[in-house]
Protein backbone atom coordinates (compact mmCIF):
# COMPACT_ATOMS: atom_id res chain seq x y z
CA UNK A 1 0.00 0.00 0.00
CA UNK A 2 1.79 3.49 -1.13
CA UNK A 3 1.11 7.04 0.65
CA UNK A 4 -1.52 8.78 -1.48
CA UNK A 5 -2.10 12.62 -2.23
CA UNK A 6 -6.74 12.74 -1.62
CA UNK A 7 -6.75 15.40 -3.97
CA UNK A 8 -5.22 13.48 -6.81
CA UNK A 9 -7.23 10.49 -5.88
CA UNK A 10 -10.47 11.93 -6.68
CA UNK A 11 -9.43 14.01 -9.95
CA UNK A 12 -8.13 10.81 -11.05
CA UNK A 13 -11.22 9.10 -10.17
CA UNK A 14 -13.69 11.64 -12.10
CA UNK A 15 -11.36 12.32 -14.93
CA UNK A 16 -9.54 9.40 -16.52
CA UNK A 17 -11.69 6.79 -18.01
CA UNK A 18 -12.43 3.58 -16.22
CA UNK A 19 -9.84 1.13 -17.26
CA UNK A 20 -6.95 3.83 -16.51
CA UNK A 21 -8.72 4.86 -13.20
CA UNK A 22 -8.65 0.85 -12.53
CA UNK A 23 -4.64 0.74 -13.38
CA UNK A 24 -4.20 3.86 -10.56
CA UNK A 25 -5.68 2.21 -7.81
CA UNK A 26 -3.97 -0.93 -8.56
CA UNK A 27 -0.83 0.81 -8.53
CA UNK A 28 -1.42 2.38 -5.08
CA UNK A 29 -2.56 -1.17 -4.14
CA UNK A 30 -6.06 0.41 -2.38
CA UNK A 31 -9.38 -0.34 -3.10
CA UNK A 32 -11.67 2.81 -2.39
CA UNK A 33 -15.55 2.40 -2.13
CA UNK A 34 -17.34 4.59 -4.04
CA UNK A 35 -19.23 5.71 -0.86
CA UNK A 36 -15.65 6.54 0.84
CA UNK A 37 -14.63 8.71 -2.38
CA UNK A 38 -17.75 11.07 -2.13
CA UNK A 39 -16.92 11.27 1.55
CA UNK A 40 -13.29 12.29 0.65
CA UNK A 41 -14.49 14.80 -1.92
CA UNK A 42 -17.02 16.35 1.13
CA UNK A 43 -14.02 16.50 3.13
CA UNK A 44 -11.25 18.23 0.33
CA UNK A 45 -14.23 20.81 -0.61
CA UNK A 46 -14.81 22.01 2.95
CA UNK A 47 -11.27 22.12 3.44
CA UNK A 48 -10.70 24.19 0.32
CA UNK A 49 -13.15 26.76 1.26
CA UNK A 50 -10.78 27.86 4.22
CA UNK A 51 -7.20 26.45 3.26
CA UNK A 52 -6.14 25.79 -0.81
CA UNK A 53 -2.24 24.33 0.82
CA UNK A 54 -2.19 21.31 -1.34
CA UNK A 55 0.11 19.61 1.53
CA UNK A 56 -3.32 19.12 3.67
CA UNK A 57 -4.71 16.24 1.61
CA UNK A 58 -0.55 14.43 1.22
CA UNK A 59 0.94 11.53 2.81
CA UNK A 60 -2.26 9.38 3.43
CA UNK A 61 -2.96 5.63 3.98
CA UNK A 62 -6.49 5.03 2.98
CA UNK A 63 -8.53 2.07 3.98
CA UNK A 64 -5.25 0.40 5.95
CA UNK A 65 -5.81 -3.11 7.60
CA UNK A 66 -3.72 -4.51 10.32
CA UNK A 67 -2.47 -7.93 9.18
CA UNK A 68 -4.24 -11.16 10.71
CA UNK A 69 -6.80 -8.62 12.98
CA UNK A 70 -8.85 -7.19 10.27
CA UNK A 71 -8.63 -4.12 12.00
CA UNK A 72 -9.33 -1.10 9.27
CA UNK A 73 -8.48 2.86 9.32
CA UNK A 74 -10.43 4.92 6.93
CA UNK A 75 -7.76 7.20 6.66
CA UNK A 76 -4.15 7.40 8.47
CA UNK A 77 -1.32 10.10 8.61
CA UNK A 78 1.95 9.62 9.96
CA UNK A 79 3.91 12.12 11.55
CA UNK A 80 7.10 12.33 13.47
CA UNK A 81 5.46 14.46 16.81
CA UNK A 82 1.71 12.58 16.21
CA UNK A 83 -0.16 10.77 14.18
CA UNK A 84 -3.49 11.20 12.77
CA UNK A 85 -6.79 8.80 11.89
CA UNK A 86 -9.56 9.77 9.89
CA UNK A 87 -12.43 8.33 10.06
CA UNK A 88 -15.21 8.38 6.90
CA UNK A 89 -18.99 7.85 7.30
CA UNK A 90 -21.70 8.75 5.14
CA UNK A 91 -24.65 9.68 7.92
CA UNK A 92 -24.41 9.98 11.58
CA UNK A 93 -24.74 6.01 13.30
CA UNK A 94 -25.37 7.29 16.48
CA UNK A 95 -22.64 8.60 19.28
CA UNK A 96 -22.19 5.69 21.07
CA UNK A 97 -21.13 3.74 18.09
CA UNK A 98 -18.75 6.89 16.93
CA UNK A 99 -17.16 7.00 20.01
CA UNK A 100 -16.54 3.02 20.15
CA UNK A 101 -15.18 2.82 17.00
CA UNK A 102 -13.00 6.08 17.71
CA UNK A 103 -12.28 4.28 21.47
CA UNK A 104 -11.14 0.61 19.66
CA UNK A 105 -9.02 3.17 17.32
CA UNK A 106 -7.03 5.03 20.00
CA UNK A 107 -6.15 1.42 21.43
CA UNK A 108 -4.75 0.15 18.20
CA UNK A 109 -2.53 3.42 17.61
CA UNK A 110 -1.40 3.95 21.18
CA UNK A 111 0.86 0.46 20.54
CA UNK A 112 2.73 3.10 18.13
CA UNK A 113 3.76 4.98 20.98
CA UNK A 114 2.60 8.52 19.41
CA UNK A 115 0.34 11.27 21.01
CA UNK A 116 -2.65 10.56 18.56
CA UNK A 117 -5.48 12.73 17.00
CA UNK A 118 -8.67 10.89 16.03
CA UNK A 119 -11.72 12.39 14.36
CA UNK A 120 -14.81 11.13 12.58
CA UNK A 121 -15.79 13.24 9.75
CA UNK A 122 -19.95 12.60 8.83
CA UNK A 123 -19.78 13.99 5.63
CA UNK A 124 -23.83 14.42 5.53
CA UNK A 125 -23.57 16.92 8.25
CA UNK A 126 -20.61 18.03 7.16
CA UNK A 127 -19.14 18.02 10.37
CA UNK A 128 -15.85 16.72 12.85
CA UNK A 129 -16.25 15.03 16.10
CA UNK A 130 -13.59 13.61 18.43
CA UNK A 131 -13.88 11.75 21.85
CA UNK A 132 -12.59 14.73 24.63
CA UNK A 133 -10.38 13.73 27.77
CA UNK A 134 -13.78 13.37 29.65
CA UNK A 135 -14.87 10.39 27.04
CA UNK A 136 -17.51 12.66 25.64
CA UNK A 137 -18.07 13.12 21.71
CA UNK A 138 -17.89 16.69 20.52
CA UNK A 139 -17.91 18.83 17.70
CA UNK A 140 -14.28 19.64 16.30
CA UNK A 141 -14.02 23.21 14.00
CA UNK A 142 -12.23 22.58 10.45
CA UNK A 143 -9.83 25.08 11.79
CA UNK A 144 -8.69 22.76 14.80
CA UNK A 145 -8.33 19.85 11.84
CA UNK A 146 -6.59 22.15 9.32
CA UNK A 147 -4.11 23.22 12.27
CA UNK A 148 -3.27 19.38 13.40
CA UNK A 149 -2.65 18.69 9.88
CA UNK A 150 -0.30 21.79 9.21
CA UNK A 151 1.69 21.45 12.63
CA UNK A 152 2.09 17.44 11.96
CA UNK A 153 5.81 16.73 10.62
CA UNK A 154 5.16 14.22 8.35
CA UNK A 155 6.76 10.79 8.37
CA UNK A 156 7.88 9.45 5.45
CA UNK A 157 6.48 5.18 5.55
CA UNK A 158 7.84 2.88 3.30
CA UNK A 159 6.51 0.00 4.81
CA UNK A 160 3.29 0.64 6.55
CA UNK A 161 2.92 -3.63 7.40
CA UNK A 162 6.05 -2.67 9.59
CA UNK A 163 4.78 -0.11 12.13
CA UNK A 164 1.79 -2.74 13.15
CA UNK A 165 3.26 -5.75 15.24
CA UNK A 166 -0.73 -7.98 15.29
CA UNK A 167 0.01 -10.23 18.39
CA UNK A 168 0.71 -7.10 20.56
CA UNK A 169 -2.97 -6.62 20.26
CA UNK A 170 -3.97 -10.32 21.55
CA UNK A 171 -4.56 -9.92 25.12
CA UNK A 172 -3.97 -13.38 27.38
CA UNK A 173 -5.87 -14.13 30.16
CA UNK A 174 -2.91 -16.19 31.47
CA UNK A 175 -0.07 -13.65 30.62
CA UNK A 176 -1.79 -10.40 30.81
CA UNK A 177 -4.08 -11.27 33.36
CA UNK A 178 -4.67 -7.76 34.57
CA UNK A 179 -5.21 -5.94 31.53
CA UNK A 180 -8.01 -8.95 30.68
CA UNK A 181 -9.45 -8.33 33.97
CA UNK A 182 -10.06 -4.33 33.18
CA UNK A 183 -11.18 -5.22 29.33
CA UNK A 184 -8.13 -3.50 27.95
CA UNK A 185 -8.37 -5.63 24.72
CA UNK A 186 -10.88 -6.16 21.58
CA UNK A 187 -12.08 -9.17 20.07
CA UNK A 188 -11.60 -9.68 16.49
CA UNK A 189 -14.80 -9.57 13.60
CA UNK A 190 -14.40 -13.06 13.64
CA UNK A 191 -14.33 -13.33 17.41
CA UNK A 192 -17.62 -10.96 18.27
CA UNK A 193 -19.35 -12.82 15.69
CA UNK A 194 -18.78 -16.12 17.51
CA UNK A 195 -19.00 -14.38 20.85
CA UNK A 196 -22.76 -12.79 19.70
CA UNK A 197 -23.63 -16.02 18.55
CA UNK A 198 -22.57 -18.10 21.51
CA UNK A 199 -24.51 -15.75 24.13
CA UNK A 200 -27.57 -16.26 21.90
CA UNK A 201 -27.23 -19.80 23.07
CA UNK A 202 -26.57 -19.82 26.04
CA UNK A 203 -29.43 -17.29 26.88
CA UNK A 204 -31.59 -19.98 25.47
CA UNK A 205 -33.07 -22.95 27.64
CA UNK A 206 -32.57 -26.37 27.21
CA UNK A 207 -29.14 -28.40 26.35
CA UNK A 208 -26.75 -27.10 24.25
CA UNK A 209 -23.29 -27.76 23.37
CA UNK A 210 -21.27 -25.82 21.33
CA UNK A 211 -17.32 -26.11 20.20
CA UNK A 212 -14.83 -23.30 19.57
CA UNK A 213 -11.93 -24.56 17.26
CA UNK A 214 -8.79 -23.16 15.79
CA UNK A 215 -4.96 -23.51 15.50
CA UNK A 216 -2.06 -22.37 17.81
CA UNK A 217 -2.58 -17.96 17.68
CA UNK A 218 -6.38 -18.29 16.61
CA UNK A 219 -7.40 -16.93 19.98
CA UNK A 220 -9.89 -19.68 21.13
CA UNK A 221 -8.82 -18.86 24.66
CA UNK A 222 -9.46 -15.18 24.79
CA UNK A 223 -12.91 -15.61 23.32
CA UNK A 224 -14.28 -18.77 25.70
CA UNK A 225 -12.76 -16.36 28.55
CA UNK A 226 -14.10 -13.12 27.03
CA UNK A 227 -17.63 -15.06 27.18
CA UNK A 228 -17.00 -16.73 30.64
CA UNK A 229 -16.59 -13.13 31.89
CA UNK A 230 -19.66 -11.77 30.37
CA UNK A 231 -21.67 -14.48 31.15
CA UNK A 232 -20.40 -14.32 34.86
CA UNK A 233 -21.13 -10.58 35.00
CA UNK A 234 -25.07 -11.58 33.86
CA UNK A 235 -25.11 -13.79 36.82
CA UNK A 236 -25.32 -17.21 34.94
CA UNK A 237 -23.26 -19.40 36.74
CA UNK A 238 -20.34 -20.73 35.06
CA UNK A 239 -17.91 -23.24 35.62
CA UNK A 240 -14.45 -23.20 33.94
CA UNK A 241 -12.54 -26.85 33.20
CA UNK A 242 -8.90 -26.69 31.84
CA UNK A 243 -7.68 -30.00 30.76
CA UNK A 244 -4.36 -29.52 32.59
CA UNK A 245 -2.89 -27.76 35.74
CA UNK A 246 -3.78 -24.33 36.86
CA UNK A 247 -1.40 -21.35 36.36
CA UNK A 248 -1.25 -18.19 37.43
CA UNK A 249 -3.56 -16.43 35.32
CA UNK A 250 -5.91 -18.81 36.40
CA UNK A 251 -5.17 -18.32 40.15
CA UNK A 252 -5.36 -14.72 40.05
CA UNK A 253 -9.21 -15.12 38.44
CA UNK A 254 -9.77 -17.99 41.01
CA UNK A 255 -8.41 -15.41 43.85
CA UNK A 256 -8.81 -11.86 42.69
CA UNK A 257 -12.55 -11.73 40.63
CA UNK A 258 -14.24 -15.44 42.44
CA UNK A 259 -14.01 -17.24 39.06
CA UNK A 260 -14.82 -21.37 39.57
CA UNK A 261 -11.70 -22.59 37.68
CA UNK A 262 -10.81 -26.35 38.39
CA UNK A 263 -8.81 -29.03 36.36
CA UNK A 264 -10.33 -31.76 34.58
CA UNK A 265 -8.64 -34.26 37.19
CA UNK A 266 -10.96 -32.88 39.91
CA UNK A 267 -13.98 -32.60 37.43
CA UNK A 268 -14.80 -36.37 39.68
CA UNK A 269 -15.45 -34.34 42.40
CA UNK A 270 -17.60 -31.60 41.35
CA UNK A 271 -21.41 -30.89 41.18
CA UNK A 272 -21.78 -29.91 37.58
CA UNK A 273 -25.81 -29.40 38.36
CA UNK A 274 -25.20 -26.01 39.93
CA UNK A 275 -23.52 -24.56 36.86
CA UNK A 276 -25.82 -23.11 33.63
CA UNK A 277 -22.74 -22.54 32.30
CA UNK A 278 -19.50 -25.41 31.93
CA UNK A 279 -16.63 -24.08 29.55
CA UNK A 280 -14.26 -26.94 28.99
CA UNK A 281 -10.80 -25.72 27.58
CA UNK A 282 -8.12 -27.45 26.05
CA UNK A 283 -10.69 -30.35 25.78
CA UNK A 284 -8.39 -31.97 23.23
CA UNK A 285 -6.73 -33.91 26.12
CA UNK A 286 -10.14 -34.39 28.06
CA UNK A 287 -10.41 -38.12 29.17
CA UNK A 288 -13.29 -40.34 27.07
CA UNK A 289 -15.20 -41.04 30.63
CA UNK A 290 -14.23 -37.75 31.87
CA UNK A 291 -16.26 -36.01 28.61
CA UNK A 292 -19.19 -39.06 28.70
CA UNK A 293 -19.45 -37.74 32.83
CA UNK A 294 -19.84 -34.04 31.60
CA UNK A 295 -22.57 -34.36 28.58
CA UNK A 296 -24.22 -36.92 30.64
CA UNK A 297 -24.21 -33.88 33.21
CA UNK A 298 -25.53 -31.36 30.93
CA UNK A 299 -28.10 -33.42 29.28
CA UNK A 300 -29.79 -34.10 32.69
CA UNK A 301 -29.19 -30.36 33.80
CA UNK A 302 -30.41 -28.76 30.29
CA UNK A 303 -27.34 -26.64 30.42
CA UNK A 304 -24.97 -25.70 28.10
CA UNK A 305 -21.28 -26.70 27.70
CA UNK A 306 -18.77 -24.89 25.23
CA UNK A 307 -15.46 -26.94 24.43
CA UNK A 308 -11.92 -25.47 22.95
CA UNK A 309 -9.90 -27.51 21.26
CA UNK A 310 -7.21 -28.09 18.73
CA UNK A 311 -6.42 -31.31 17.20
CA UNK A 312 -2.96 -30.51 16.19
CA UNK A 313 -2.10 -29.95 19.97
CA UNK A 314 -2.58 -33.40 21.09
CA UNK A 315 0.37 -34.79 23.59
CA UNK A 316 -0.09 -38.44 23.26
CA UNK A 317 -0.99 -41.13 20.74
CA UNK A 318 -4.02 -41.90 23.30
CA UNK A 319 -4.95 -37.99 22.70
CA UNK A 320 -5.09 -38.69 19.41
CA UNK A 321 -6.96 -41.87 19.04
CA UNK A 322 -9.74 -40.23 21.00
CA UNK A 323 -10.19 -37.82 18.31
CA UNK A 324 -12.45 -35.49 20.65
CA UNK A 325 -13.41 -33.52 17.68
CA UNK A 326 -15.03 -36.86 15.99
CA UNK A 327 -16.24 -37.98 19.36
CA UNK A 328 -18.48 -34.91 19.77
CA UNK A 329 -19.96 -35.00 16.64
CA UNK A 330 -21.01 -38.50 17.48
CA UNK A 331 -22.45 -38.15 20.53
CA UNK A 332 -23.70 -34.32 20.08
CA UNK A 333 -25.52 -32.43 18.33
CA UNK A 334 -22.51 -29.23 19.09
CA UNK A 335 -22.31 -26.13 16.64
CA UNK A 336 -19.24 -25.60 15.34
CA UNK A 337 -17.28 -22.53 15.27
CA UNK A 338 -13.98 -22.65 13.53
CA UNK A 339 -11.70 -19.97 14.31
CA UNK A 340 -9.71 -19.28 11.20
CA UNK A 341 -7.64 -15.76 11.29
CA UNK A 342 -4.34 -16.13 13.61
CA UNK A 343 -3.78 -12.98 15.27
CA UNK A 344 -1.09 -14.33 17.64
CA UNK A 345 0.60 -16.21 15.12
CA UNK A 346 3.66 -14.49 13.62
CA UNK A 347 4.12 -15.07 9.89
CA UNK A 348 7.25 -15.80 9.47
CA UNK A 349 7.39 -18.27 12.71
CA UNK A 350 4.53 -20.18 11.71
CA UNK A 351 6.45 -20.14 7.83
CA UNK A 352 8.81 -21.52 9.80
CA UNK A 353 7.45 -24.23 11.51
CA UNK A 354 5.36 -25.87 8.76
CA UNK A 355 8.36 -26.62 6.79
CA UNK A 356 10.50 -27.67 10.08
CA UNK A 357 7.71 -30.09 10.60
CA UNK A 358 7.07 -31.46 7.28
CA UNK A 359 9.88 -31.18 4.36
CA UNK A 360 7.61 -32.43 1.66
CA UNK A 361 5.45 -29.28 1.88
CA UNK A 362 5.99 -26.70 -0.85
CA UNK A 363 7.31 -23.64 0.63
CA UNK A 364 7.44 -19.92 -0.75
CA UNK A 365 10.46 -18.05 0.05
CA UNK A 366 9.96 -15.02 2.73
CA UNK A 367 12.60 -13.53 4.75
CA UNK A 368 11.87 -15.22 7.82
CA UNK A 369 14.63 -12.52 10.62
CA UNK A 370 12.77 -13.66 13.64
CA UNK A 371 14.08 -17.13 13.84
CA UNK A 372 17.86 -17.89 14.73
CA UNK A 373 19.48 -21.28 14.22
CA UNK A 374 22.36 -21.98 16.47
CA UNK A 375 23.83 -25.70 16.24
CA UNK A 376 26.09 -27.60 18.79
CA UNK A 377 28.22 -31.39 18.48
CA UNK A 378 28.38 -30.64 22.22
CA UNK A 379 25.62 -31.10 25.10
CA UNK A 380 27.18 -29.28 27.66
CA UNK A 381 27.76 -26.51 25.67
CA UNK A 382 24.63 -26.37 24.08
CA UNK A 383 23.08 -26.34 28.27
CA UNK A 384 25.46 -23.41 28.80
CA UNK A 385 24.42 -21.67 25.81
CA UNK A 386 20.60 -22.66 26.47
CA UNK A 387 21.31 -20.73 30.40
CA UNK A 388 22.75 -17.81 28.81
CA UNK A 389 19.39 -17.47 26.28
CA UNK A 390 17.52 -17.34 29.73
CA UNK A 391 19.59 -14.78 31.57
CA UNK A 392 18.93 -12.88 27.73
CA UNK A 393 15.05 -12.85 28.73
CA UNK A 394 14.39 -16.00 26.59
CA UNK A 395 11.46 -18.16 27.70
CA UNK A 396 12.84 -21.80 27.87
CA UNK A 397 10.44 -24.56 27.89
CA UNK A 398 11.36 -28.66 28.80
CA UNK A 399 10.22 -31.34 27.48
CA UNK A 400 8.06 -33.16 29.94
CA UNK A 401 9.65 -35.74 31.85
CA UNK A 402 8.10 -39.39 32.04
CA UNK A 403 7.36 -40.41 35.61
CA UNK A 404 8.48 -43.92 34.88
CA UNK A 405 11.19 -43.41 32.78
CA UNK A 406 14.42 -41.12 32.14
CA UNK A 407 14.41 -39.78 28.46
CA UNK A 408 17.30 -38.27 26.66
CA UNK A 409 15.86 -34.43 26.51
CA UNK A 410 15.67 -34.44 30.40
CA UNK A 411 19.92 -33.75 29.65
CA UNK A 412 19.21 -30.29 28.24
CA UNK A 413 16.65 -29.65 30.90
CA UNK A 414 16.57 -26.15 32.91
CA UNK A 415 15.86 -26.94 36.97
CA UNK A 416 12.88 -24.57 37.77
CA UNK A 417 11.73 -24.00 34.06
CA UNK A 418 7.88 -25.18 32.78
CA UNK A 419 7.44 -28.08 31.04
CA UNK A 420 5.16 -28.26 27.84
CA UNK A 421 2.30 -29.48 30.08
CA UNK A 422 2.74 -26.37 32.15
CA UNK A 423 2.44 -23.55 29.13
CA UNK A 424 -0.74 -25.36 27.74
CA UNK A 425 -2.32 -22.22 26.51
CA UNK A 426 -0.20 -19.40 27.16
CA UNK A 427 2.30 -17.64 25.08
CA UNK A 428 5.37 -15.53 24.97
CA UNK A 429 7.88 -12.92 23.10
CA UNK A 430 10.48 -15.05 22.79
CA UNK A 431 10.72 -18.67 23.06
CA UNK A 432 13.58 -21.44 23.01
CA UNK A 433 12.97 -24.95 21.45
CA UNK A 434 15.52 -27.52 21.56
CA UNK A 435 16.12 -30.62 18.87
CA UNK A 436 18.71 -32.69 19.54
CA UNK A 437 19.56 -36.63 17.91
CA UNK A 438 16.54 -38.47 18.37
CA UNK A 439 14.60 -36.27 15.69
CA UNK A 440 14.73 -37.33 11.89
CA UNK A 441 12.60 -37.15 8.87
CA UNK A 442 10.17 -40.28 7.85
CA UNK A 443 10.08 -40.95 4.25
CA UNK A 444 6.88 -39.13 4.03
CA UNK A 445 8.57 -35.70 5.19
CA UNK A 446 7.34 -35.82 8.21
CA UNK A 447 9.18 -34.77 11.23
CA UNK A 448 9.57 -37.52 13.87
CA UNK A 449 11.49 -39.21 16.52
CA UNK A 450 13.64 -42.63 17.18
CA UNK A 451 15.93 -44.36 19.20
CA UNK A 452 14.51 -44.34 22.62
CA UNK A 453 15.58 -46.92 25.01
CA UNK A 454 12.21 -46.31 26.63
CA UNK A 455 9.40 -44.64 24.20
CA UNK A 456 8.14 -41.53 25.37
CA UNK A 457 4.65 -41.52 26.65
CA UNK A 458 4.21 -38.05 25.31
CA UNK A 459 5.12 -37.77 21.93
CA UNK A 460 8.50 -35.60 21.47
CA UNK A 461 7.62 -34.12 18.59
CA UNK A 462 4.48 -33.41 19.51
CA UNK A 463 6.08 -31.08 22.40
CA UNK A 464 8.16 -29.71 20.17
CA UNK A 465 5.18 -28.19 18.51
CA UNK A 466 3.33 -26.93 21.46
CA UNK A 467 6.93 -25.29 22.29
CA UNK A 468 7.58 -23.46 19.39
CA UNK A 469 3.80 -22.54 18.81
CA UNK A 470 4.14 -20.91 22.16
CA UNK A 471 6.46 -18.36 20.43
CA UNK A 472 4.32 -14.55 20.21
CA UNK A 473 7.57 -12.86 18.73
CA UNK A 474 11.07 -14.66 18.18
CA UNK A 475 11.80 -18.42 18.00
CA UNK A 476 15.78 -19.55 18.95
CA UNK A 477 16.21 -23.15 17.66
CA UNK A 478 19.17 -25.05 19.34
CA UNK A 479 20.59 -27.88 17.49
CA UNK A 480 22.24 -30.56 19.23
CA UNK A 481 24.23 -32.96 16.73
CA UNK A 482 21.37 -33.42 13.95
CA UNK A 483 22.84 -32.56 10.73
CA UNK A 484 19.69 -33.65 9.36
CA UNK A 485 17.45 -31.04 10.45
CA UNK A 486 19.97 -28.63 10.27
CA UNK A 487 19.98 -28.63 6.51
CA UNK A 488 16.21 -28.34 6.63
CA UNK A 489 16.23 -25.54 9.11
CA UNK A 490 18.79 -23.54 6.67
CA UNK A 491 17.07 -24.56 3.62
CA UNK A 492 13.88 -23.06 5.12
CA UNK A 493 15.83 -19.83 6.14
CA UNK A 494 18.02 -19.89 2.55
CA UNK A 495 17.59 -15.83 2.84
CA UNK A 496 19.08 -15.74 5.79
CA UNK A 497 22.10 -17.48 6.30
CA UNK A 498 23.99 -15.08 8.41
CA UNK A 499 21.34 -15.39 11.06
CA UNK A 500 22.90 -19.06 11.90
CA UNK A 501 25.69 -19.92 13.51
CA UNK A 502 28.11 -22.92 14.00
CA UNK A 503 29.50 -24.20 17.69
CA UNK A 504 31.75 -27.51 17.42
Amino acid sequence: MKEINLLSLIQAYKNLDESLYKKYIEYLKITPKKQELKDIECLIKTLQSIDCNIALYDNYFLGYTIPQISKEFDLLRFGENYNVNIELKSKNIGEERIKKQLSKNKYYLDFLNKKIFNFTFLSDENKFYKVDSNSNLIEVKFTELIKVLKNQKLEKTLDINSKFTPSSYLVSPFNSTNKFIKSEYFLTLQQEDFKKKALNIINKNGTSFLSICGKAGTGKTLLIFDIAKECINQNIKTLTVHCGGLNEGHNKLIRNQGWKIIPIKSIKYQDCSIYDLIIIDEAQRIRISQLNSIINQIRENNGTCIFSYDMTQCLTKKEIDNNIDEYLTKKTEHQKFNLTNKVRTNREIAHFTTGLFNKAKFLSKIEISNVQINYFENLEDAVNFIKVLKLNNWKVINYTPSTVHTHPYEKFSLTEEDNTHQVIGQEFDNVVAVIDSHFYYKNTGELSTKNYIDKPYYLTNKMLYQIMTRARKKLNIVIIDNKEVMEQCLSILKPNLHESSFVE
